[in-house]
C-alpha cells in the first residue's frame, strides 16, 4: 500500500511540474517583443496597486458610514418633578430613526459650586429619556447620541446639545 501511494504521489507532482511551463497556444511573437514585456512588466510599481485597493476600500467605508449614518438626538431642559426619595429631574429627547438605543453623559455639581469638576457618568438606554435624582440641590449637565448595532460594530451619532436641569 506505501508502494502504490508513493508511485501515485510521484505521478501527482510529475504531471504539476509538466503543467506549470505550459501556457495557452498563442502565435508565435519574436523574442525581443516578449523581453519588452517583462521589462516593462518588471518596472510596474505593484506599490500603486495597494494604494488603488486602500482607497477604494476608505472610500465604499465612507459611503457606508453616510448610508448607515444616525441622527444626533435634540434633549430638552431638565424639568423637576418630586421622586419617590427627593427631587427627580426628567430629561427628554426626540427618537432617532435607526437607532436601537442611547448613550446619556451626566455630569452633576452641588449648586454653590461654580464647575462641574466631575467627570461624567455614562449611561445607555432604549427609551427617549432620562430621570435622575437627589436629596440635595444639585445641577445636572447631560448629552446624549443615539447608537446601532452592537460591540465592535457598534456606530454613534454625533452628541447632542447640552441640557441643563435642578433639583431646586
Amino acid at each position: 500500500m506505501k508502494r502504490f501511494h508513493t508511485i501515485m504521489a510521484a505521478s501527482i507532482m510529475a504531471a504539476s511540474i509538466m503543467a506549470c511551463g505550459q501556457e495557452a497556444e498563442q502565435p508565435e511573437q519574436p523574442e525581443t517583443e516578449t523581453v519588452e514585456e517583462v521589462e516593462s512588466a518588471e518596472n510596474t510599481d505593484p506599490v500603486d496597486d495597494t494604494d488603488t485597493a486602500a482607497d477604494t476600500a476608505e472610500e465604499s467605508t465612507k459611503d457606508e458610514a453616510k448610508d448607515s449614518a444616525l441622527a444626533a438626538p435634540t434633549v430638552k431642559d431638565g424639568v423637576k418633578k418630586q421622586g419617590p426619595e427627593g427631587q427627580d429631574v426628567y430629561f427628554e429627547w426626540n427618537s432617532v430613526d435607526g437607532a436601537d438605543g442611547y448613550e446619556i453623559s451626566v455630569k452633576s455639581k452641588y449648586c454653590e459650586e461654580q464647575e462641574y469638576t466631575e467627570d461624567a457618568s455614562t449611561y445607555e438606554t432604549t427609551d427617549n429619556f432620562y430621570t435622575v435624582g437627589a436629596q440635595d440641590d444639585f445641577d445636572f449637565l447631560i448629552k446624549v447620541r443615539a447608537y446601532k448595532g452592537e460591540g465592535a460594530s457598534r456606530t454613534f451619532s454625533e452628541w447632542s446639545n447640552e441640557a441643563k436641569g435642578a433639583t431646586y
